[in-house]
């Protein structure tokens, strides 16, 4: 602590800890790349800026996505990553860490999207799928994806509603037609799925009382 202290006061060196590495600039322009240790510098002509350079997990504000046949998914994902090129992660983008975000975010929203809720439930091949989508990335800014995936990927709630009205419309659909071929009439199979108390046979009725009648004559 007292030296890193000293060497911000005096400028004469800069510390590098472990897990981190630093590109020194000479007159602002990148020259070495160094690792943990202490490293001089002429003051005012030459800079180092340190970053992590061991694996780091960068959690992304949660998303909703609307998939293919317009349900709409609530997606929570995280990413591990670590940077292998210092240079490039430092100099190809102004923010690593935001543009990593920007990437990741755009690529699960092209993904996601284009699935429906048979395909949605494929968690292994969407993990895939964004995965080779960032792989421009990782060549472009110097770091490496080593692990995505979803935390969370669940219907909305008006989305799980829907759903299961289509199920229980779906369940009465088939319903309807088994009560068909047992013999039931349209209108005596709508009226029991919808719940009424309705006469199987209503039209034998007359016949069955006239001629109970006639015999008891």
């Amino acid at each position: 602590m007292a030296l890193d202290l000293f060497g911000a006061l005096t400028g004469l060196f800069t510390i590098v800890n472990d897990g981190q590495h630093a590109l020194r600039f000479t007159l602002g322009r990148a020259r070495a790349v160094v690792g943990p240790g202490l490293h001089f510098k002429v003051p005012l002509i030459q800079t180092f800026r340190t970053e992590e350079t061991k694996h780091t997990t960068l959690d992304l504000s949660p998303q909703v996505i609307q998939i293919d046949d317009n349900l709409v998914y609530e997606v929570d994902c995280k990413v591990v990553y670590q940077i292998v090129n210092l240079r490039k992660a430092l100099i190809e983008v102004d923010d690593l860490v935001k543009g990593l975000q920007n990437r990741v975010v755009i690529a699960v929203q092209e993904v996601v999207s284009a699935r429906d809720r048979n395909t949605v439930t494929d968690v292994d091949g969407m993990c895939q799928e964004v995965r080779e989508r960032l792989r421009d990335t990782e060549d472009q800014w110097g770091v490496r994806i080593l692990q995505f995936g979803f935390s969370n990927l669940s219907p909305s709630p008006t989305s799980l509603e829907i759903t299961q009205l289509e199920m229980l419309a779906l369940e009465k659909e088939a319903l309807f037609r088994r009560l068909q071929q047992g013999g039931l009439s349209e209108e005596a199979a709508v009226a029991l799925i919808s719940g009424a108390v309705v006469s199987v046979h209503p039209d034998d009725a007359p016949e069955q009382i006239t001629g109970a009648s006639e015999r008891e004559l």
